[in-house]
């Protein structure tokens, strides 16, 4: 079942006066519906998006990463990654199946892959977390079948990790009710404490904006991340759900943190997209035909 804590990644902006016509550039969605699963992408061609071959299997989870290549994660808690991205073209995905230091194979499931600034590796939560055991993160390097595991310590909230620049990511920890977000170390595993309040994190390719919600119903705030680490209280937007939306299940910035991808859901569970733009003083500027839809994960390509 496609995961309904949705957010985001990342992915390349358009150039140019945001309009309904070019405002969905480069965005993919991962939809879920009475017929099942479906990845879709929009080009500079039009408003039609574009189908996209996913890997065998449910898949719950997509991100974009360098070169148009993508990485998912599936059901059955393993990751795919795909050759690079061209739209109306049949795209190839291969099984992950990384090993530790001393050739044992990752425990997962894995959930959430999310690719850091440089596109080398992809970032998963790894363990059960609808059981409340301990989950640890996960850096997958998919070109050699390699991972480095960091435990975290302290419980984990299902929302996928955001990277905050080349070396650093943030998970949110602690529960549901009161979130807080635990910096992570790439290269040493270290881990210290980020702002509290973000049950749901985002943040552009760059690492420079970030985007969070508190829960369901709150608005989705877009800061500068060195102000986010602050805790200044600062914000660029406070977008709140509008019309028959009532909560964002997911959103993403993209590569500069220009536009804002927001997946919202209404009272009866209907999901609708909507495209938000800084050039726009953060207006919505589209709503992407997505058709009767019950899920959505959004992210732009690179």
């Amino acid at each position: 079942m496609l995961l309904a804590a949705c957010v985001g990644l990342v992915g390349a902006c358009s150039n140019g006066a945001p309009s309904a016509e070019s405002a969905p550039n480069g965005l993919l969605a991962l939809v879920a519906n009475a017929d099942g699963t479906t990845l879709v992408g929009w080009d500079d061609s039009g408003d039609e998006p574009t189908t996209i071959t996913l890997p065998k299997g449910e898949t719950t989870w997509v991100a974009p990463g360098l070169a148009g290549v993508l990485a998912a994660t599936l059901a059955d808690g393993t990751t795919a990654t795909s050759d690079p991205l061209h739209l109306g073209k049949k795209l190839k995905w291969r099984a992950v199946k990384p090993v530790g230091p001393n050739g044992d194979p990752d425990r997962g499931p894995d959930t959430f892959a999310t690719w850091e600034p440089g596109g080398g590796r992809y970032a998963t939560l790894s363990g059960d977390l609808t059981t409340g055991d301990p989950v640890q993160v996960v850096l997958i390097d998919p070109s050699v079948s390699t991972l480095f595991e960091i435990p975290l310590d302290r419980p984990v909230v299902a929302a996928p990790p955001a990277w905050i620049d080349k070396d650093r990511f943030a998970v949110v920890t602690g529960d549901a009710a009161e979130p807080t977000a635990t910096i992570v170390d790439a290269a040493t595993g270290e881990l210290s404490d980020g702002p509290p309040g973000a049950r749901l994190i985002a943040t552009s390719a760059d690492g420079r904006r970030i985007a969070t919600m508190a829960g369901q119903g709150a608005p989705v705030v877009i800061r500068d991340t060195t102000a986010w680490l602050a805790d200044d209280g600062s914000s660029l937007a406070s977008i709140e759900p509008a019309g028959e939306a009532t909560t964002a299940i997911g959103f993403a910035l993209d590569a500069t943190g220009q536009r804002l991808a927001v997946a919202w859901a209404d009272r009866k569970g209907n999901v609708t997209l909507a495209i938000h733009d800084a050039r726009a003083d953060w207006r919505r500027v589209a709503q992407p035909e997505i058709g009767p839809a019950k899920g959505a994960v959004v992210a732009w390509m690179r």
